[in-house]
């Protein structure tokens, strides 16, 4: 028998049995799908409610697809804009 912080006592084999079960758990999630970028930016956004965030990424990628673009055959018209 072990006892825990809390003053619980916990037997080994329960203890044993709960470590399987995060290892369990670990592999399981290790398994799963990796989301993408798009995906995890979306649910960063959504749970941690940092929505003031997204008019920032918006105009980093504006900007950085005008970089882009004004390397191609686009110049001309992208120039004229400004």
């Amino acid at each position: 028998m072990v006892r825990a912080a809390g003053g619980i006592i916990v037997t080994n084999r329960q203890s044993d049995r709960a470590r399987s079960d995060r290892s369990a758990e670990f592999e399981r999630h290790a398994e799963e799908a990796r989301p993408g970028l798009l995906a995890e930016m979306w649910e960063f956004l959504s749970t941690n409610k940092k929505w003031w965030l997204t008019p920032i990424i918006l105009v980093v990628l504006l900007v950085g697809a005008l970089i882009v673009l004004s390397g191609s055959g686009a110049a001309p018209f992208i120039y004229a804009l400004f």
